[in-house]
Parts: structure tokens; sequence; C-alpha cells
């Protein structure tokens, strides 16, 4: 398997998401809401959607495409099977534990992050803060057809697509230059390529990188698959019924 340098480590983790943050940024101005009948406070998710569609998925995608040609289709690595009652164990211990720091700790914590180190981000990019509050959205013109697309890009294919390609493909072409820090290091890559969301970066850390360990330790991208949907996809369809109930 070739490894990748430090430099390809890193371009290939932030690429992607300079895609979307150029996609938040251009879906956000004010025509392509009115093209699409939405309340003007929803363009970023309207960008943020319309990026992982037509630049993210493309993108990684395309790589792992190209990759697996140059590598005669062994482009993905970490596909060993674990045991069964890995995945009865572990998946639920890891889920519990992100809950437990983006539902109780991170709204402890990030207001002051927001306030303190991004008082200069436009408050209409922060549209984490609309999905924290779902009540929120319910009055939103054109909400109740965004987030089923929000969920089945955001919350499922999303997560696929990531994981896949994070640990799956540039994780195991770490070890070149990382050794066993790779982990670590892919974690904080992984973190910052959300450049529509630096605030989240130390929770989504501390969230992520025992998760990815594992995953590097067990070569087994399932279990990183299926916390990373499950997770997303908990988190959507408790937006999507407070919206509906609203």
């Amino acid at each position: 398997m070739k490894q990748h340098s430090a430099f390809q480590s890193i371009l290939y983790h932030l690429l992607p998401g300079v895609v979307v943050l150029l996609f938040i940024l251009l879906f956000s101005q004010p025509v392509f809401a009115n093209l699409f009948g939405l309340d003007e406070r929803l363009r970023p998710v309207l960008g943020f959607l319309l990026g992982l569609l037509f630049g993210l998925f493309p993108v990684q995608l395309g790589l792992l495409w190209y990759a697996g040609k140059a590598e005669n289709g062994q482009a993905i690595q970490f596909t060993e099977r674990s045991p069964l009652k890995a995945y009865f164990i572990l998946v639920p211990i890891f889920i519990v534990y992100f809950f437990l720091l983006f539902v109780l700790v991170a709204p402890l914590i990030q207001p002051f992050i927001i306030q303190t180190f991004f008082s200069w981000w436009p408050e209409q990019y922060n549209f984490q803060l609309l999905l924290q509050d779902p009540s929120m959205l319910a009055g939103y013109r054109g909400i109740k057809i965004l987030i089923p697309f929000y969920l089945l890009l955001s919350c499922i294919t999303g997560p696929l697509v990531e994981e896949l390609y994070f640990r799956g493909y540039l994780l195991p072409r770490m070890a070149g230059w990382a050794g066993r820090w790779a982990p670590f290091f892919n974690t904080i890559l992984f973190s910052i390529y959300h450049f529509f969301s630096p605030w989240e970066n130390l929770i989504r850390i501390l969230a992520s990188y025992p998760l990815i360990h594992t995953v590097w330790k067990k070569r087994d991208i399932r279990i990183g698959i299926m916390v990373h949907i499950i997770v997303n996809t908990i988190g959507g369809i408790m937006a999507l019924i407070v919206i509906l109930s609203m």
C-alpha cells in the first residue's frame, strides 16, 4: 500500500472541506434562497446540502475511484471484520459517549468559544445553532422539504462516504510519516476539515479520537461507519420530529 507524505495527507484531508465551505458561502446569497423558495435563514443549510451533493461526494468518491484504479482496487483498507460481540459492545458505548459530549458538554462551552474566538463569524452561517433548537425551524418556509434531504445527505450518505474516505483511505496511508500517531493526526485534520464549524473542533476532537483510534487498532472501518451514521441520524430524526410536531 502506497503511503502519503505529510503534505498529501493534509491536502487530501482539507480539500473537500474547502469545497463545502465555498458552496455554503455561494448558496447563502439571497438569489438562491428566492430561487428555491426557502426562508432566507435556511440559505446556509441549502449551501451545505448542495456542497455535499455536488462538492464533497464527487471529490471524495472521485479520489477513491482514482486511487482504486491506481492500486488495483485496493483503495479502501481497514476492512477486517471484528467479532460480532465487538459491534454490540463498542457501537453503543461510542454512541452514548458522543451524545454526552455533544448534548451535555458542548452547550456549556461552545457559546464561550464562539463569543471569545469566533465573534467575527457571521451568525447567519452558523446553521448548527438552528439545528440545536429545532423548534426555531418550524416556521421557516421550506424547512419541511429541506429536512428530509438533510437526513439523507448529512445523516446517512455523508457519514458513509466520510468514513470510507477518511478512515478507509487516508488513515492507513498516514503511518509512513505519522507512525502510531496517525489516528491522532487523522482526528485533528478531520475536525479542521469542518471549516464551517471551527468552534466545534474541541468537542469534535474529544468525541472522535477514541473512535478513530479503535478503528485503527482493530483495522475495521465498520465500527466508525455504524457509529457515525447512527449518531447523525438520531440527531436528524429528533430535529425532524420536533419540526413536524410544531
